[in-house]
């Protein structure tokens, strides 16, 4: 179901980019404990972090997804069948549909996750990005630098860099990863699209617009 399919019709690439974009909205700015999202929606599974940290899961659970892991954590992040979390000691624990590897995230301290489709990425504590699972558009090949925040997507993914900057890597046959100028606060992608937050409150949108989901409407955001 996750292999590269650029090459589908974009009304089904629509159903896919249901499955990512609210998987990956709350963890756009979960660069910090006390911006850590505590509810993640997935494709037909939800997970939420509890007030006691515990992980709670529910909806499908075809490929173990909605598995409840043990012990404490600050973030939860759930996508299409595959669920990764931020434990309270900053290691990454994943769990769910692993055909990529998507759900076997490397050792290291990390401050968020965002699980896209078939692969995961996440920003450890000193800012470097890591990714893992399907990289078949380059998706799993984040470049160098420091990073507040990660959003993986589809088929892309896209990070804000520690100066504000926005970095998108992965596929672009849409112009979802081809990043305008400015300062962004934070960053979301989607299945064939992607939003972002500007410093100023306004959203921008980059990339597939075929049901309006890249003209945001006129206000500030947070």
């Amino acid at each position: 179901m996750y292999r590269k399919s650029i090459g589908l019709a974009l009304p089904r690439l629509a159903l896919l980019a249901a499955m990512v974009v609210v998987g990956v909205m709350a963890v756009a700015c979960a660069g910090s404990s006390d911006s850590a999202n505590t509810i993640s929606a997935g494709l037909a599974h939800t997970c939420g972090v509890r007030a006691d940290g515990s992980v709670d899961c529910w909806g499908d659970d075809e490929f173990t997804q909605s598995q409840l892991p043990d012990g404490e954590f600050h973030s939860v992040s759930a996508n299409g069948k595959h669920t990764c979390g931020v434990r309270a000691d900053g290691r990454v624990k994943c769990w769910g549909y692993d055909e990529f590897g998507q759900s076997r995230p490397p050792g290291g301290e990390f401050l968020s996750v965002s699980a896209g489709a078939g692969h995961t990425c996440g920003v450890h504590a000193d800012g470097s990005m890591d990714c893992w699972g399907d990289n078949s558009d380059g998706q799993s090949q984040p470049p160098g630098g420091e990073f507040q925040s990660i959003s993986a997507g589809f088929h892309h993914t896209c990070g804000v860099r520690a100066d504000g900057n926005v970095t998108c890597w992965g596929n672009n046959a849409v112009g979802q990863s081809h990043t305008p100028d400015g300062k962004f606060q934070s960053v979301s992608a989607g299945g064939v699209h992607t939003c972002g937050v500007r410093t100023d409150g306004s959203v921008e949108c980059w990339g597939s617009n075929e049901n309006g989901q890249s003209k945001p409407p006129v206000g500030k955001f947070r």
